[in-house]
This record gives C-alpha cells, sequence and structure tokens, in this order.
C-alpha cells in the first residue's frame, strides 16, 4: 500500500520543474514592478485545516477594510494540493503575490529566484522589529530579507489524556528519556489496544529533532548533509522495535500520514498520541473527540532536540506586478492588532512578540492551549539552525517518506533503506 503516492508525485515535480523554474519565470512573469494608485486586486495563497483558514479569511477581511483600494484573493489546501498548485503556477509565471512557504519550498523557491528581496521595504511598509532574530534569521539569505515569519513554533507531543490514564502512563517530571518513553508507548498499547503514538519514523522533521539532540542537523552551513547513514539506520531501528510491540501505529496508518489533522493517526483512533508542531495544536483541539493534553518531546541528557522555529514564512513573488500591496498585507497580517487577535494561534504564536502577548494573554480555548504549552517548554527550547535548506531538501522530505514506507511494509531493510535515503540525498544536494 502506497498512501503517499499524490504527496510524493508533488514533491517530484518540485524537484523536476526545479531547472526550469528560472527560465520560465522570465518568459511568462508579470511585471516586476509594483502597481500604484487605483483599485488593485493581489492574490494570497496558504495551506492548512479550517481554523487557519477561517482566522485568516478574517485577517484579510480586515485589511480590505484598512486599504479599500486592496483587494485579495484567497486560496488555501492542504499540504500536498498546495505545493502542487503553487509549483504548477510559480512554473508558469503566475505565482501568487503573497504566499506562504516551510522550510523546503523557501530554500527551492529563493535559490531559484522565485522571491522578491524584502530589505527594501524593512524599515518602511515592513516592520520586523519586535520579531525575534532567531526567527526573523530564517527568511533571509546573504543579510537580505527573502520572507518573513508567520509564527513561532516548536515540537509537541499531543496525547489522548483517558487512554493514557487507562495505561497508567504519566508525564515524568523531567520528561521522558527515548527509552522511558518507548516502554511507556508500548504500555499504552497493551492496555488500550490502540498503539501508543504515531509512527514518527515517517517525517523528516522528526529525524531532525532527533538529530539535535545528537549534536548534529540534516544541513550543514555549507548545504551538505549533516547524518550518516548509521544515523539513519538508529533511529529507524528504535521505531522498528516500536512497530513489532506496536507501541507505535501500523504500517496502514502510518503510510496516510501528512501532517494534516485529516490523516492523522492520532484523530482517526489508530494511535493516543502524535508528535507534531504546536502550531497544529489548535486544528487538533477542533477535530478531537476526547481529552488532549501536551508533552514536550523525549530527550537524552540536557540536550534538547525541540527549537525555536517559524512554523510558516510569507513571501512575496518576484515577479508580482503588486509589490506594494502584498508587502502591506504581510505586514498587517504580522504587525496589525486586530489581525493578530483574528489570527490567534493558529500558526503557533505570533511572530510579534508584542502581539504575542496580547493573544496570549487574551487567550481562550485552543489558543490558550498553545500559549501555555510554549511557555511551559521555554526552557527545553534550543537554537534552529540558522542557514537555509539547500536546493534539494524538498526532494529529500520526499524520498524519506518513500524509503521509510519500504521499510514498515517489509519490502526493505533499514540498513539498505537508510544507505539509500544518503545516497539519494548526496544527488539531490550535488551542484
Amino acid at each position: 500500500m502506497r498512501g503517499r503516492s499524490f504527496r510524493w508525485g508533488v514533491w517530484g515535480a518540485v524537484a523536476a520543474m526545479s531547472v526550469t523554474l528560472t527560465g520560465a519565470l522570465s518568459a511568462c512573469g508579470s511585471s516586476g514592478g509594483s502597481s500604484s494608485g487605483g483599485t488593485q486586486t493581489i492574490r494570497f495563497v496558504w495551506w492548512g485545516n479550517d481554523d487557519r483558514a477561517a482566522a485568516t479569511k478574517k485577517a484579510v477581511a480586515l485589511f480590505e477594510k484598512k486599504y479599500p483600494n486592496i483587494h485579495v484573493q484567497t486560496e488555501f489546501s492542504g499540504y500536498a494540493a498546495y505545493v502542487q498548485k503553487l509549483t504548477t503556477q510559480v512554473a508558469g509565471g503566475a505565482a501568487p503575490d503573497l504566499m506562504q512557504l516551510d522550510r523546503p519550498t523557501f530554500g527551492e523557491y529563493q535559490h531559484k529566484h522565485v522571491l522578491a528581496d524584502l530589505s527594501g521595504y524593512v524599515g518602511s511598509t515592513l516592520t520586523v522589529d519586535k520579531v525575534p532574530a532567531n526567527l526573523l534569521s530564517g527568511g533571509k539569505v546573504d543579510g537580505k530579507q527573502y520572507a518573513v515569519p508567520g509564527g513561532q513554533t516548536t515540537q509537541v507531543l499531543v496525547y489522548d489524556a483517558d487512554k493514557f490514564a487507562k495505561a497508567g502512563v504519566t508525564v515524568p517530571d523531567t520528561g521522558w528519556t527515548w527509552e522511558q518513553f518507548t516502554k511507556d508507548m508500548e504500555k499504552v498499547g497493551t492496555a488500550t489496544g490502540t498503539p501508543g503514538t504515531t509512527d514518527f519514523g515517517w517525517a523528516v522533521d522528526w529525524f531532525d529533532s532527533w538529530l539535535h539532540e545528537q549534536g548534529k542537523q540534516l544541513y550543514t552551513g555549507d548545504g551538505k548533509l549533516g547524518f550518516t547513514a548509521g544515523d539513519l539506520e538508529q533511529f529507524w531501528n528504535m521505531t522498528g522495535e516500536m512497530r513489532r510491540s506496536k507501541g507505535v501505529s501500523s504500517a496502514e496508518a502510518t503510510t496516510k500520514m501528512d501532517g494534516s489533522t485529516q490523516n492523522s493517526a492520532l484523530v482517526l483512533g489508530q494511535a493516543a498520541s502524535e508528535i507534531n508542531y504546536d502550531s497544529n495544536l489548535t486544528a487538533y483541539i477542533s477535530s478531537y473527540k476526547g481529552t488532549l493534553k501536551t508533552a514536550a518531546l523525549p530527550s537524552e541528557g540536557s540536550q534538547s532536540g525541540m527549537a525555536a522555529l517559524a512554523p510558516v514564512y510569507f513571501g512575496v513573488a518576484q515577479h508580482s506586478g503588486h509589490k506594494d500591496a502584498a508587502a502591506k498585507l504581510l505586514n498587517f497580517l504580522v504587525n496589525d492588532s486586530e489581525a493578530g487577535t483574528a489570527l490567534g494561534a493558529t500558526r503557533g504564536v505570533p511572530a510579534n512578540t508584542d502581539i504575542r502577548t496580547q493573544v496570549c494573554a487574551a487567550a481562550a480555548s485552543d489558543s490558550k492551549a498553545v500559549c501555555d504549552y510554549e511557555k511551559g517548554v521555554d526552557s527545553k527550547m534550543g537554537p534552529s539552525s540558522s542557514w537555509l535548506w539547500p536546493s534539494g531538501s524538498s526532494s529529500i522530505k520526499t524520498d524519506f517518506q518513500q524509503v521509510y514506507d519500504d521499510v514498515i511494509f517489509g519490502r526493505t531493510s533499514v540498513a539498505d533503506a537508510a544507505a539509500r535515503v544518503v545516497s539519494d540525498a548526496q544527488q539531490s544536494l550535488a551542484p
């Protein structure tokens, strides 16, 4: 069973089109200038769940009220469909004016000159003074600002409190070690009949978190691989042991995972907990029928794999004919008080620290859960890698998932699979 075939096609399209992006944009792109005066229509696109969409549309309506001469056409979808459509639009020279990005797409698009340098707007149209430097640096390349973070997030384990209680499992005061976590997830599976957690071996993101505990990372500052096949073999052997003892979700459930709540093994009742980013916590709470609680990721010793990250970035298309208007919308989403209230914690806690304080002070229900969690794990969050993920990282992300499917369905050994990931990754990163 290959439940992620659609998503592989998405990222394959990114990789295949990357060679032609620059030429296509030069031939088909709209004017590089920005319209001024009169009524303008700009396009703003993002991915996410329904709660993020409703909050974002509310914020956009507030923007249009403040800037009546700017009309915003909005589009959103799930991640896979979003990337597929955006890749097609970018390759055809029809990129939206303002787009939501993550680390792989930001790396791909910046390397291919898809994104506008926003440095000229900083200090005038675009204010970034209240965005922490560690977040802001993720959108910079060679000292130039190409994207602005849409919030702050970190890794989280979301769990069903009732199922954990039934199994007699509680979160240790000092947090889990990986050995303790493995045993407790097996305990939950045995007591409840539901695997303790979603198999986290599917996502390169969680491997990256684990690597940080070892003092490593996915990529080095010069765009090379930061891990070995042996590192990945150790990680996948751990999840394999948990799978055999029903500590993690079945292969049939894991193969459908893509980070969304609609395909979440936790939400679908196929696991009692799940690792994700806390920017998705509002969607979990609104989707899950049960009592959810949060816990920090397991760690060994003083080195934590958790980091303060931008859940998404906002970037303006290089060939947009409405850069000024798009920059105004970006600034509004990040810095406006009313927009902050509307958006809440649907993209993690706000990037602007003043807006963050405002939102968290008044937060209720799902947004409060995000604010409380971030406050509770503040001491565990280490610095993230500040450098740009290299071109080719999106295809590595896809290949990682595809190869893991072969592992969990018994089509290949862990050792062969880890070697294959490294070999394929080195080719993807080759100039």
